[in-house]
């Protein structure tokens, strides 16, 4: 194969399949064929323009595939090999700037990362996973993922390394812990996952009344208690859960600006409530600031992982000790890239996935 299909977000709501060449391989690159891209919340705000890109742009971050061809030093650095299975950071450091040194590369002054900023016009044009090939550009990070990982488990290590950094490096739990985290999509039933292993209890999980089916994949992950915020006193049953003191920790991962005055509320005194989702700028979300100050609230807003939560995730998909595959529900082909930024944003009729991939 010479070249690789992606598929290209040209305008607000346009996503158009182009063929690119593929390019030449040098020692500190390497090039990867897409097994699974995951489609992002981020995604479908990219896609609807809520939120700043560059234009044309080949979408997806989430990133698992195998090593098609790979530059000597890269190899040597990660001990990889052509067909050995990756898991590709998002962000490309530059390994220069002040972030870089201090082990932020996620804040790295450069802003380049894989499906957000790279734009399709810079050469070789495969800055993103909706595609057949990724260009790995020197810099970038890979991590080896055993082959013997069912793909869709595999599939949502980026989504375990959010909840690994938001809910244990950010949101500090310890064993014992009450921890309720608000929002049942794949970033939040991550931090279930994430939650569990650090030995939260209670664990509870909020949602919609929609949310049953992911309500119920939160109790099979390890919840303790899930609610429906439509039909029951969300508060009041969390302070029932915990001794009428409140959770411990929050998390935040709706998207939706109702969602935080909650938050506030359901934490106890000197409480933590980590803030995930994201609204975009034209969302302002009323607050009673007051709380934060007679409870001495700490609120924690947080941004995709770093390496430390990918090495932790991997581990945790490698081990088989959570159904993990079970959050991919949806699968599409490349072609189909449009319908499954719809199918993630709710958009068709009927079709409600928990966590959408696509398969090139």
């Amino acid at each position: 194969m010479t070249t690789s299909r992606s598929a290209v977000l040209e305008g607000d709501e346009r996503l158009v399949l182009r063929e690119f060449p593929l390019p030449p391989i040098g020692p500190d690159e390497a090039l990867v064929r897409i097994e699974r891209a995951g489609v992002c919340g981020t995604d479908t705000k990219l896609f609807h323009g809520t939120l700043e890109r560059p234009l044309p742009l080949v979408l997806g971050h989430e990133i698992l595939g195998r090593v098609a061809a790979i530059g000597e030093r890269v190899a040597e650095r990660y001990g990889l090999a052509v067909g050995d299975r990756v898991e590709v950071e998002s962000r490309v450091p530059c390994g220069a700037c002040h972030a870089c040194h201090t082990g932020v590369y996620r804040y790295c002054r450069a802003r380049r990362g894989y499906g957000t900023s790279i734009p399709a016009t810079e050469p070789p044009h495969l800055w993103g996973g909706y595609s057949e090939y990724l260009y790995v550009a020197p810099g970038a990070i890979l991590h080896r993922v055993d082959p013997e990982v069912p793909a869709d488990a595999a599939a949502v290590i980026s989504v375990v390394a959010n909840g690994i950094q938001w809910v244990c490096h950010h949101g500090r739990v310890r064993v014992g812990d009450a921890v309720v985290i608000q929002g049942p999509g794949p970033e939040g039933l991550g931090c279930v996952v994430a939650a569990k292993e650090a030995g939260a209890a209670p664990l509870i999980v909020t949602g919609l009344s929609v949310d049953a089916e992911r309500l119920a994949l939160a109790r099979e992950l390890g919840a303790d208690q899930v609610l429906d915020v439509e039909r029951e006193d969300v508060v009041a049953c969390v302070r029932e859960w915990t001794e009428g003191e409140g959770a411990a920790v929050v998390v935040d991962v709706t998207g939706s600006p109702r969602a935080l005055p909650l938050s506030l509320e359901l934490v106890r005194r000197q409480g933590t409530v980590v803030l995930a989702g994201l609204v975009g700028k034209a969302v302002a979300t009323p607050l009673y600031t007051d709380q934060l100050i007679w409870k001495e609230i700490r609120l924690q807003g947080v941004y995709t992982h770093g390496v430390e939560a990918t090495r932790a995730a991997i581990k945790l998909v490698e081990s088989r000790r959570y159904p993990l595959e079970r959050l991919v529900t949806h699968r599409f082909p490349l072609a189909e890239a449009e319908q499954a930024v719809r199918a993630a944003g709710g958009e068709l009729p009927g079709v409600r996935p928990i966590k959408t991939v696509i398969v090139p």
